[in-house]
């Protein structure tokens, strides 16, 4: 398992997720998010840049966030067997990451008006209730999988 991999950090890393008055607590959490936003607008990177450092270990010990990680590899490769390989599940992440940055920093950061203010009408504009709650049901169960399957691993 690496002890940390890098990933495409662009202009919205110092805007989003750096400094006390920024929305997300830490790079990590934006990179997650905007894998996420990556993988649902189809933005994948195939070569992204190595700007950025992040410590594995953030992720993997943190269970929320190693089960979107997971959850994410999951729905990209398809294959159950991506939950016990952090390689690819980094790989998706670096990959969706950037292309999910890059959406971010077009329709939040390089907008007229506070970062907050489109991040917020971001969200909102792209929610769409029974979506959520379907996406949520599917990483209780990507969640309940894992367990089982770190168990057995045990």
């Amino acid at each position: 398992m690496p002890a940390t991999f890098y990933y495409e950090k662009n202009d919205i890393y110092p805007e989003l997720g750096e400094g006390s008055d920024a929305p997300f607590e830490s790079n990590t959490r934006l990179l997650i998010f905007a894998a996420s936003v990556g993988y649902s607008r189809g933005r994948y990177v195939d070569d992204p840049a190595e700007n950025g450092e992040i410590r594995w270990n953030y992720i993997s010990q943190n269970q929320k966030l190693s089960v979107i990680v997971a959850a994410l590899a999951y729905a990209d490769h398809n294959d159950a067997e991506v939950i016990l390989k952090p390689e690819e599940q980094i790989e998706t992440l670096r990959r969706y990451g950037a292309g999910g940055a890059r959406v971010i920093k077009e329709q939040i950061i390089d907008e007229p008006g506070s970062n907050l203010d489109n991040l917020i009408a971001f969200i909102k504009n792209t929610q769409n209730e029974d979506q959520l709650t379907k996406q949520v049901g599917i990483l209780e169960d990507i969640e309940e999988e894992i367990s089982s399957l770190r168990a057995a691993q045990d």
